[in-house]
């Protein structure tokens, strides 16, 4: 999937640490870090409420 938009979040300093911190253990740069967690969530809610996940379907389109 084309990644052409960005999401700019703010967070403090001690906030900003643990990502990186966090990025660093699993091995992948703050931004994949990021966009897996809050991917992961999103699913995770999204589902919940018994809807589609918007960008699943799409990357279903994609592979076929």
């Amino acid at each position: 999937m084309k990644k052409n938009s960005q999401l700019l979040i703010r967070v403090s300093d001690i906030e900003k640490e643990g990502f990186e911190r966090a990025a660093e253990i699993s091995g992948v740069g703050v931004s994949t870090w990021a966009r897996q967690v809050l991917r992961s969530a999103a699913i995770k809610q999204i589902q919940e409420v018994g809807e589609k996940v918007s960008f699943l379907e799409s990357e279903k389109q994609d592979k076929e």
